[in-house]
């Protein structure tokens, strides 16, 4: 079990290493961002990052989850790293990689904002929607899915002015949300956990 302090020192030493590659990645240094972003990966997960990328993304989120408490802090410390190797692979020319990295941030960002109703919020909102545009067009896993329909649902129960603070509307989320239903097709479509 990690202490409170030592958590605390991975998760400010990840988010220096994000910031990092971040500039790192906006001055065309696309190979030492990588780095950055993996060296980040291992510290917030003490796992090699080579490990950690060829995990599937319920073996990463139990892994964050300790006596049934998901660690929503690294959580969507992981997520922003995710994203941003995404950004990375993609100015590398290497699309597929760059679609795989998106997918996993889309995925354990929904996890954060599904945790509790706070994190519901117009931050992460964008987070997801700037997500989702990155990732139209291609297929995402049927966890991440079904992660996408218990988030829009949740944004429904939100009020009107929220929704448009958010950059969205009601009417655009019945519409994303009965898509995506349609997509997951009869058996996916029970609103129960």
């Amino acid at each position: 079990m990690f202490t409170e302090d030592y958590l605390m020192r991975i998760i400010n030493l990840a988010i220096a290493a994000s910031m990092t590659a971040i500039g790192l990645r906006k001055a065309g240094k696309y190979s030492e961002a990588r780095q950055a972003i993996q060296q980040a990966i291992e510290q917030l997960t003490t796992l090699p990052a080579n490990l950690v990328d060829q995990m599937d993304d319920g073996s990463i989120l139990s892994m964050l989850t300790t006596q049934g408490q998901l660690d929503v802090g690294r959580l969507a410390i992981l997520a922003d790293l995710y994203q941003e190797q995404g950004e990375i692979l993609f100015k590398l020319d290497q699309s597929v990689q760059g679609s795989i990295a998106f997918a996993r941030a889309l995925r354990f960002i929904l996890e954060v904002a599904l945790s509790e109703a706070a994190n519901l919020s117009t931050e992460n909102i964008g987070k997801v929607e700037v997500l989702i545009q990155q990732l139209k067009g291609r297929g995402l896993p049927v966890e991440t899915q079904l992660a996408l329909s218990d988030y829009y649902q949740r944004l429904l129960e939100k009020d009107d002015q929220s929704l448009v603070t958010a950059g969205t509307s009601r009417k655009q989320v019945s519409q994303t949300l009965a898509k995506l239903q349609d997509q997951l097709g009869p058996s996916q479509n029970t609103t129960g956990d």
